[in-house]
């Protein structure tokens, strides 16, 4: 038992400094990409509490145009569209707000950084430059794979409780 709680405060614990300049490197991109993630990209094809009523989904519905999207893509989207579609929707939507919290944001950009790495592996190329958000997400992801969420984030104050 000890050591999975060992590894999980591990996972918890977040890179800290003393630098005020350092620990706002890590809170702003942290901040924007989950800002991102939740109120830009996720509204438009995720039912959240913050989808605009012109879209009409419903809480945790995702729209059709996304599944097809999804299932435009190819094997393995094509076989379960709507799964990959609303894993992908949940993860932006409830995923950006762990990390504008700062909550468990190691295994949050984990995440990010597979979903993303899906998206640029498996995605068919159209010819334009759609892809670079999905760049930005992808190596945004793996950032806060290694650094956590600084000191200005909950990880921070539950790994000082002893949670």
């Amino acid at each position: 038992m000890t050591f999975f709680t060992y590894q999980l405060k591990k996972w918890i614990t977040p890179y800290t400094t003393d630098s005020v300049l350092g620990n706002f490197f890590l809170f702003v991109p942290r901040v924007v990409t989950g800002a991102l993630l939740a109120f830009v990209y996720a509204p438009n094809k995720f039912g959240t509490p913050w989808t605009p009523g012109t879209l009409e989904l419903s809480l945790f519905e995702v729209s059709e145009e996304f599944v097809a999207l999804i299932a435009y893509q190819g094997y393995p989207f094509d076989t379960m569209p709507y799964l990959f579609a609303w894993s992908i929707g949940f993860m932006e939507a409830f995923g950006g707000i762990l990390l504008i919290l700062g909550l468990n944001t190691r295994m949050t950009a984990f995440f990010v950084f597979l979903t993303m790495a899906m998206g640029i592996f498996f995605r068919k190329w159209d010819g334009t430059w759609d892809i670079v958000p999905v760049f930005s997400f992808f190596c945004l992801g793996l950032f806060f794979m290694g650094f956590g969420s600084g000191k200005w984030g909950l990880d921070y104050w539950f790994s000082q409780r002893g949670f």
